[in-house]
């Protein structure tokens, strides 16, 4: 988490509870999410809870929001989607949280932000960032989600800035077939075209793939110079470990989600 991060995140919790005045008993003002603790996510989940946590802290240090104290109630939504509407369900009509706060990944929060449209309730979503969960077919925007990080649609596009600058003329585009990956890897193929990057090879693979060496050997076969991943963390590692086994080695390689944790580095030890 970054110095700044902290400040961001109250800036978002007082969007959040922007309906909430000061109680005269002064309670905590309960701010409620769902995180995916365990599960597929658990490993970028877990980072965000911390997050949450030092928030709290920093908050309460200064006083709280609105003259009150902050208290964070946090459920464990397993990274599945059907978990974290219960869940959202639970926060807002038994807990009566003032405020909710938005959970980790793209499909989590495309189905809880449809229990807290329906109840009214901001959510500031701070790790989804597939543009679609913010609007509402046929084109409506939803009311109460608010985005606040950059859309999916561009997370590749630094690695192939970088890779025309070096003269680089092709791209392979994988990617985990779900909301946010889809959207990254639609994106990244995108930029590829206008940057005048030959895409010569594109694929999904289904969410909780281990084996990567039917989709390598193909990859291998194109010959790219640049391999562009929209992944998660443990799909981000086993695509990594298995370019080794298989001798995969385009000039440049990329991923989306995993490659800025030290654990990334470390699982590949």
């Amino acid at each position: 988490m970054t110095p700044k991060a902290p400040a961001a995140l109250a800036v978002a919790l007082a969007l959040a509870v922007g309906g909430v005045v000061p109680a005269t008993a002064q309670a905590p003002i309960r701010i409620g999410a769902s995180l995916s603790l365990t599960g597929t996510y658990a490993k970028l989940g877990k980072n965000q809870h911390e997050g949450y946590q030092i928030c709290e802290k920093e908050l309460n240090a200064k006083g709280g929001l609105l003259g009150r104290k902050v208290q964070f109630v946090v459920y464990d939504d397993q990274s599945m989607p059907a978990t974290a509407v219960r869940l959202y369900e639970k926060l807002i009509t038994e807990d009566k949280v003032d405020g909710v706060m938005g959970p980790y990944s793209s499909p989590v929060t495309e189905a809880s932000v449809n229990v807290t449209e329906k109840y009214k309730k901001v959510m500031v979503a701070p790790l989804a960032a597939t543009t679609s969960i913010f609007k509402r077919p046929p084109g409506q925007k939803r009311n109460y989600v608010f985005m606040v990080i950059s859309p999916a649609e561009v997370y590749l596009e630094g690695l192939l800035d970088t890779g025309v600058k070096r003269g680089l003329k092709t791209v392979a585009v994988v990617n985990e077939d779900t909301l946010f990956s889809k959207a990254a890897a639609s994106g990244a193929e995108e930029v590829a075209k206008k940057k005048g990057l030959q895409v010569v090879f594109k694929e999904a693979y289904p969410k909780g793939n281990t084996d990567f060496s039917a989709l390598l050997t193909k990859v291998k076969a194109a010959n790219p110079d640049i391999v562009a991943a929209a992944t998660y963390f443990d799909d981000a590692v086993a695509l990594t470990r298995q370019m080794k086994e298989l001798a995969v080695n385009p000039k440049m390689f990329g991923v989306t989600v995993g490659g800025d944790l030290p654990e990334f580095y470390d699982t590949l030890k």
